[in-house]
């Protein structure tokens, strides 16, 4: 799941948004998308990629979250800053078999969750993508978690950790 996720986070950035760099592994190596390759670096509990000589592709960052209850991975959070608008942008993906009615929740801190509707499922997984107004961005820079629920595919809400630590430092690697 790990690498399928990897791999959709590298397809659905290139392919639907564009704006983002594509997702390399953990080590330096080409991309799958376009063969990029890619350095990152690491901010406590994100990952930063940043494009080798390739000034087309800006920069983002990225954290694999795991599933509460098996320790496997099933959710990627990917942060960047597409030129087509005019803050940074989230998207989360998650894999096939979530309903997509019911989007997802996001919150930070425990504070009002906010619903966003799932925009594509490929083979890959599915894929939720909002804007992140100042506001937002501000809560995420001084906050120690954030939260996305969603409704599992046995019909249960599921609760997704998303840690802040080097939340920051990861944004300001990135921000343009």
């Amino acid at each position: 799941m790990f690498k399928a996720l990897r791999l959709s986070a590298i397809c659905l950035t290139a392919v639907c948004l564009s704006a983002f760099a594509a997702v390399a592994s953990a080590q330096e190596a080409p991309a799958a998308a376009g063969n990029i390759e890619v350095e990152t670096t690491q901010y406590e509990d994100w990952e930063v990629n940043c494009p080798k000589n390739d000034s087309t592709n800006p920069c983002e960052m990225t954290q694999l979250v795991e599933d509460p209850e098996t320790g496997n991975p099933i959710m990627r959070v990917v942060v960047g800053y597409p030129p087509q608008i005019d803050s940074a942008a989230m998207i989360v993906l998650l894999p096939l078999g979530v309903p997509l009615q019911p989007g997802i929740q996001f919150s930070v801190d425990g504070g009002q969750a906010q619903h966003y509707p799932f925009q594509v499922c490929l083979e890959q997984g599915c894929r939720a993508n909002f804007p992140l107004d100042n506001a937002v961005l501000n809560r995420l820079k001084n906050g120690q978690s954030a939260e996305v629920t969603i409704v599992s595919p046995q019909g249960n809400q599921m609760q997704l950790q998303i840690s802040l630590m080097g939340f920051t430092a990861a944004n300001k690697a990135i921000a343009p």
